[in-house]
């Protein structure tokens, strides 16, 4: 039987943090492996540091799981 896996996990990847480099399959397995709030991926991942155009779509992986989404500003 398969593990079961977040249904993030099925969809495409693509870049989310282009100042990072940042995959969002990066960002879900962060989420998955208990990074769940912005600051959490921020510090791990350092989305959002730099020219923070990621910062609503960082966010929209974080709802898709069903978490809050509080960036620092």
């Amino acid at each position: 039987m398969e593990d079961m896996k977040s249904p993030l996990a099925h969809k495409p990847d693509y870049l989310v943090c282009t100042c990072m480099g940042v995959m969002a399959s990066e960002i879900r397995q962060a989420i998955m492996d208990g990074n769940r709030n912005f600051d959490s991926l921020s510090e791990l991942l350092m989305v959002g540091t730099g020219c923070s155009s990621c910062v609503d779509e960082v966010c929209e992986l974080l709802k898709q799981e069903s978490q809050h989404c509080v960036p620092k500003g």
